[in-house]
């Protein structure tokens, strides 16, 4: 799953069933995107309205349902979890961005400490991930489990954002060398190993399941943004 852009320039949602792709696109939105679907089938993404303001989306059972922080400016949907507890990021007015957990019906915020930016991606039963901006404009990983924050990053790269997390705990995202090139990133047992699409750049590694497949995308010789399948990376 993930989006593409048709060829009037309109981003839409999709969801990839064995050779088919099924457009997902929320009713009136004028740009839609999906970021991730739950064990038990349900998707979530954000949308945009003609407004221009940005919204989550909860799509359960063919039915759709808005995602807004109260009193946000704009909300994005990231991760959803077996249990249907949802994280992003709300906005509450341009240039200031904080997560939340979305659970029971309920809202929390979640800030990393001394974080300018906050951006929770994915939970999976009591853990979430995502990244974290510092007031250098500096991405760091990051872990929260039982109310504790730990960072997290790579020895030898400049950034690093983490967006997907499986059972097992591994975690996949992006990182940046210091020549400033992007690769895609696994983070297990505290070791990082770097991912690159062959002939490609600007690789990244979106997500990743149980058995260690990673999906992502990168960045063709003919300048096209691609998807990828990375089976078994263990």
């Amino acid at each position: 799953m993930g989006r593409y852009i048709s060829a009037d320039g309109t981003t839409h949602g999709f969801l990839k069933v064995g050779n088919s792709f099924i457009s997902i696109d929320f009713p009136g939105a004028v740009a839609t995107d999906t970021t991730w679907i739950n064990t038990e089938g349900q998707i979530v993404g954000s949308y945009n309205s003609a407004d221009g303001r940005s919204h989550g989306y909860l799509l359960s059972d063919g039915k759709f349902t808005q995602i807004d922080y109260p009193g946000a400016d704009s909300t994005t949907s990231f991760g959803i979890s077996p249990s249907g507890d949802i994280v992003g990021l709300w906005s509450p007015a341009p240039g200031s961005l904080h997560g939340y957990l979305f659970s029971k019906g309920r809202f929390s915020t979640i800030d990393f400490p001394g974080a300018l930016w906050t951006l929770p991606t994915m939970i999976v039963g009591d853990r979430i991930i995502g990244g974290y901006f510092d007031f250098n404009f500096t991405a760091h990983g990051f872990l929260l489990q039982a109310g504790d924050f730990q960072s997290i990053d790579c020895p030898g790269y400049t950034s690093l954002f983490l967006s997907g997390l499986n059972p097992v705990g591994e975690m996949t995202g992006g990182v940046t060398s210091t020549d400033g090139s992007q690769h895609g990133a696994m983070v297990r047992d505290g070791v990082c190993t770097q991912i690159d699409f062959p002939s490609g750049t600007g690789t990244y590694a979106n997500a990743l399941n149980s058995q260690g497949d990673v999906v992502g995308r990168y960045t063709g010789p003919d300048r096209t943004v691609h998807g990828y399948l990375l089976p078994h990376v263990r």
